[in-house]
């Protein structure tokens, strides 16, 4: 899942609102910080969770009970990269799910788990009747602009950006537009933006998630640029906020397996991972080390990929794709798994993949969709540079 995303794990853990009448309330800054709930409550293991589960056990149809609890399920799901939560978190709902008008909380938490599972179409009809209840909803326009930015759709993230500004949460809304400005063409100006936003008291003074989304956000954009003395830097300070968080895990070790600095991935990320995105990762550390945990790793992961696959699970095409490039030695494979992927989703480490895969299998004229986004969309990434001059352009 993008930074962007991860926003909504601290907005709906501090700031939404549960009842399903209520008008949602706008902060008066963005410094004023609504809820926070304990770092083992974001991880779906503390005694409050525990709590909640018994009381949602006895009455299944009180909104505020299970609204709380699917919060906490959703942000333990997204910290762990967990499908087991996701779907504990769905049952939690199950006295709204099918409801088309559901109450704005529960629209919410059910695009939420619709875009997990790349139902898009579904998740953006939910966030759009949250919207048109509630229009000033913040949290609303975010996960919005989260899904369109993941699809592709910058100009409506753009837009969708600039709609959470002006619901009140001026800081957030901004790095969520920058985010979306450094995918079109406004890299070095994104990056100061986020920069000073950062440095703002405003978002210092917000939970963890909002902290590390934006650290993580800078860094990859530091990436993208070629300042990788300024990323390897955001990075850590990222890591520093929340050690535990899969994606800056993840894109941390890119960074750092792609200058060859595997023995600093094994630090961080531990051989028995159970998240599938970081065994990748440490295995393809292995490998470059020569360790011999390294085909432990890929044996478990292809294990993984296959029983995902038997469950009619294909949200996992990203990883499967680069396992099998970089682990499986299967370039085919790999270019038909990234371009199922990119006909979903659509960001930079996605248009990375398709392009390694099409050189890796000698056809590199599957990718030209790929290079055309790219140039439609103006995105900066000296990473992308070396591979799309050999991928003719139409």
């Amino acid at each position: 899942m993008p930074p962007s995303f991860l926003i909504a794990v601290a907005i709906l853990l501090c700031s939404l609102a549960v009842g399903s009448a209520a008008a949602p309330y706008r902060p008066r800054s963005d410094s004023e910080v609504l809820e926070t709930l304990p770092r083992s409550a974001q991880r779906g293991d503390s005694s409050a969770v525990r709590a909640l589960r018994l009381l949602h056990a006895r009455d299944p149809a009180n909104l505020d009970i299970a609204v709380r609890l699917a919060q906490a399920q959703i942000a333990a799901a997204r910290a762990a990269s967990d499908p087991r939560l996701w779907g504990q978190a769905q049952a939690t709902l199950a006295a709204w799910w099918e409801q088309a008008a559901a109450p704005v909380p529960v629209l919410l938490l059910r695009a939420a788990i619709r875009q997990n599972r790349h139902e898009f179409a579904a998740a953006q009809a939910d966030l759009r009747r949250a919207i048109a209840e509630q229009p000033a909803h913040a949290q609303a326009w975010l996960d919005l602009a989260s899904l369109q930015q993941a699809t592709g759709d910058l100009a409506g993230a753009a837009n969708s950006c600039e709609h959470v500004i002006g619901a009140g949460a001026t800081a957030i809304g901004t790095v969520c537009r920058a985010g979306v400005d450094a995918l079109t063409g406004a890299g070095a100006k994104a990056y100061r933006v986020l920069e000073d936003t950062i440095a703002q008291e405003g978002l210092a003074a917000q939970p963890a998630a909002v902290r590390t989304w934006a650290l993580t956000l800078l860094a990859e954009l530091a990436e993208r640029l070629g300042r990788n003395g300024e990323a390897d830097r955001w990075y850590r300070q990222s890591l520093a906020v929340d050690p535990a968080d899969s994606y800056t895990l993840a894109a941390y070790a890119d960074f750092l397996l792609d200058r060859r600095r595997a023995v600093e991935v094994t630090v961080l990320i531990a051989a028995d991972t159970p998240i599938d995105s970081l065994l990748l990762r440490r295995a393809q550390a292995d490998r470059l080390l020569g360790a011999d945990t390294a085909q432990t790793g890929s044996d478990a992961l292809a294990a993984r990929f296959d029983a995902l696959r038997q469950r009619g699970d294909n949200v996992h095409r990203r990883e499967e794709s680069r396992f099998r490039l970089a682990l499986a030695q299967d370039p085919a494979a790999a270019l038909e798994l990234a371009l199922q992927n990119w006909a979903v989703q659509k960001e930079p480490l996605d248009a990375r993949i398709a392009l390694e895969a099409a050189l890796a299998a000698g056809r590199p004229e599957a990718a030209t969709e790929v290079v055309r986004w790219v140039a439609e969309s103006g995105l900066q990434d000296v990473r992308l540079d070396a591979l799309l001059h050999p991928v003719p352009a139409r």
